[in-house]
């Protein structure tokens, strides 16, 4: 069927707008995610060095119970291993081969406690959002682990059990692992490689999909202390 060229038009035109707002959305986003970290890690530098530099400074604070509070921004993607609903950025020809899925950006709040001289566990709570492709958006619950290298390096690890909201819902299983390197006064970078396996709807081949994915994220971390 051949389409009006006035509709075709139409329909491109529109498609692009779309795709644009999305753009614009996500870039105001991420620059308000940006900003409000560098805002919460200047306020908390220099109360800390105000408190250190206090004359009535506690001189116990080495044997007292320590809170991290932690709030990361990633930016990732993968690759999926089954394809059943024959989403974009296929990289074969049947559904059993590799896909892309689209770039999405993590948000994530935890709070670890400290568990010996350098290990560390809590938990944290992500939002992802899709930035291409179809509007997606999840949450993740994740039990974290951490162990601390040296004073600016530390290796996380984390559990987790993804749930999409939109624009289908479903859940799945994670578990991820990465580097993390401090630069200054709480600030860093972090990295992470994500394992996950998601549970869709039924198909005719099958009553439950199973999709496995692989999925690498790069980012920046804030890392607070409190003295409890």
């Amino acid at each position: 069927m051949v389409f009006p060229k006035s509709r075709v038009t139409s329909s491109v035109l529109v498609n692009a707008e779309r795709g644009f707002e999305r753009a614009m959305a996500s870039g105001r986003l991420m620059r308000f995610v940006v900003c409000l970290m560098v805002y919460c890690h200047l306020f908390w530098a220099t109360r800390a060095q105000a408190q250190a530099a206090a004359p009535g400074a506690r001189a116990d604070d080495a044997s007292r119970s320590r809170l991290h509070g932690l709030a990361a921004l990633s930016v990732g993607r993968g690759l999926r291993f089954n394809n059943p609903y024959r989403l974009a950025s296929p990289l074969g020809d049947d559904a059993e081969s590799l896909s892309l899925s689209a770039t999405y950006l993590d948000l994530m709040l935890g709070a670890l406690f400290a568990a010996g001289s350098s290990f560390q566990h809590g938990a944290a709570v992500s939002g992802i959002v899709a930035l291409d492709g179809i509007g997606q958006f999840g949450v993740t619950p994740s039990y974290l682990v951490q162990s601390r290298l040296s004073p600016r390096l530390g290796l996380r690890g984390r559990l987790g059990m993804p749930v999409v909201v939109a624009p289908d819902t479903t859940w799945g299983l994670e578990a991820a692992v990465g580097p993390n390197l401090g630069i200054a006064f709480g600030l860093g970078v972090m990295a992470e490689l994500v394992g996950s396996v998601f549970f869709g709807a039924a198909t005719e081949e099958t009553s439950v999909t199973a999709i496995p994915m692989l999925s690498v994220q790069l980012g920046l971390f804030f890392d607070h202390e409190v003295v409890l």
